[in-house]
Parts: structure tokens; sequence; C-alpha cells
């Protein structure tokens, strides 16, 4: 099975300011502090991170940041992967866990790996990284619930866009072509932001919408 996560880079550096302090990162990145701290504004929010914490970076959301204290960091860049049946909503922003020592652990020993070639420690040293990101998923109560909240963890503007629009129109005729008209995007692109952001395609979420909406139905009338 496809692992949810690609692993692209790893540095342990130092700044007096970042190198970029405004717009959107390229691929999805954590960056874990060492020493120091930096002002974060991202998704209508304002927090500092400091020593031993960490924060999570989407792949096409704004952010703001700035240097308070010069940082000692480690930053480790990966992406989604395509290929895996499932999808791991993981947070962005700052990132508590609560589980600090665990954590800790698991980035320490990652450094202590990092500059080796051999093939099973670098398997090892992915399997880290990965646990890191599944530990932030599941203390972070990042469960996606379509029935409930389908947007809860989506940070995807066409996504949120469509679903918006689906659940506008749900009682009438829908087509997907109408769905991309208002979204600005083709079909493929669609399915692939559902299935990355809701695990799901975007016919299925309409069709369990619907279902959600008749059973309502058959619950609260006569």
């Amino acid at each position: 099975m496809e692992r949810p996560f690609k692993f692209i880079e790893y540095k342990n550096t130092q700044r007096d300011e970042f190198q970029l302090t405004e717009g959107h990162q390229p691929t999805y990145a954590l960056i874990y502090i060492k020493q120091g701290s930096f002002l974060l504004k991202m998704g209508g929010k304002e927090t500092i991170v400091g020593k031993n914490e960490c924060a999570i970076f989407p792949d096409d959301t704004d952010f703001f940041r700035t240097v308070i204290e010069h940082i000692h960091f480690v930053y480790l860049k990966f992406r989604v992967n395509p290929n895996c049946p499932f999808n791991i909503p993981i947070p962005f922003g700052k990132v508590k866990f609560k589980n600090q020592k665990r954590f800790l652990e698991s980035i320490k020993k990652y450094e202590e790996l990092a500059d080796s070639k051999e093939s099973h420690v670098v398997y090892y040293r992915e399997h880290l990284i990965e646990d890191i990101l599944l530990q932030a998923y599941s203390e972070n109560n990042s469960i996606i619930n379509s029935k409930n909240n389908p947007l809860q963890n989506c940070h995807d503007t066409t996504v949120k866009k469509a679903v918006e629009f689906i659940e506008n129109n749900i009682s009438s005729k829908i087509i997907i072509a109408d769905i991309c008209t208002v979204v600005c995007t083709n079909p493929s692109t669609l399915n692939f932001k559902f299935r990355k952001e809701l695990n799901t395609t975007v016919w299925d979420f309409i069709t369990e919408l619907r279902m959600k909406k008749a059973k309502d139905f058959l619950i609260s009338t006569t």
C-alpha cells in the first residue's frame, strides 16, 4: 500500500528572519523550533511558535511569519501522496501535542539519523516523520466527518466553494460540469481536490449528502 506522504527535504538551520515571510509554501512543510520564537498569522489566526513547538504549513494557504527571537529550527518538506487510497487530514498552523515526550523523541531520533544514506535508515526516518503527522492528526481531533461538517479541516478554497454550491442546490439536479463552471476548474482537478481534502469523489459526496437529507426528512416529517 502507498504511504500517505512523500518526504522531500530536511534542514537543520538558523535564521534571524525567514527567507519567505509571506505568501504560501510550494509544498507542505513542518517547522520545529529548537531555540527562539516567531510570529505566525495564518487562516485568520495569530500565534507565537516558540521553543519545542512546531507549525505545519499547507501548500495552498497564505501566511505571514516573522522571527521574534533568533531561531534554530528543523525544517521538513513533504507532500501528500495522491496514490495513497486514504487521506490523512493533518492540522495546520501551530500544532500542540498532548504527548509532548513522544513528539520530541521522534524529532530528536530523526535528527540523529538525518545524514544516513542507508535505505533501511531512510525508511525508518520517514516512518518517524509520518508518525509525527499521524500524532498531530489523532491528538488534534482532525477527523473529517462528512455527515456533520465536511469542511472541518478543508483548506482548499475550490473545494469549499464547490461544497457550498452543492449544499445550496442539493434539492435540484446537479451536474458536475456546472460545479466546475462555478469554481473555475475541470472535473478531473475537482475530483482530485475532493479526494485530497474530503477523501471522496464529487459524485459520492453529492450522493451521501442526498441520502442524509432523505434520512432527515424521514425522521422529521410525516
